[in-house]
């Protein structure tokens, strides 16, 4: 039972923080800001973490795809906003969206080394104790 909520939460994760962001994406007004271009720290966290939650929910998924899906999301609620009255789509907005993306790519490429690493220097430690 505990392992399958804990296999669980990745996918949870993944799944509030994209309803966090179509929310925060196709509210009637955006969101008050404390200084100037706050929104794009906004933009670019949501989809870092959006990103680096989709790897650990669905981690048979290639890297590409990963990458593609993601973007294309990112895209599609900034484009949905030139649709609503009070908001527009913003090229600075899709900026910070697709390096939210890439900064969340390389967090997941840099584990990924670090895990090969380790499962390699784990590997050579087992193999220099049986010999």
């Amino acid at each position: 039972m505990k392992q399958r909520i804990l296999r669980a939460l990745p996918k949870l994760a993944f799944f509030v923080i994209l309803l966090v962001l179509c929310v925060a994406g196709m509210r009637g007004e955006p969101v008050p800001q404390v200084f100037e271009n706050q929104d794009k720290l906004h933009h670019w966290a949501g989809f870092a973490c959006l990103t680096v939650s989709a790897y650990l929910a669905f981690p048979g998924t290639r890297i590409i795809w990963l990458m593609f899906w993601t973007l294309l999301g990112s895209m599609l609620i900034e484009l949905e906003q030139s649709f609503m009255p009070l908001r527009t789509a913003s090229w600075g907005d899709m900026v910070a969206n697709a390096t939210g993306v890439l900064c969340g790519m390389v967090a997941i490429l840099v584990w990924r080394v670090y895990q090969r690493a380790r499962l390699k220097k784990a590997s050579f430690a087992v193999s220099q104790s049986v010999n």
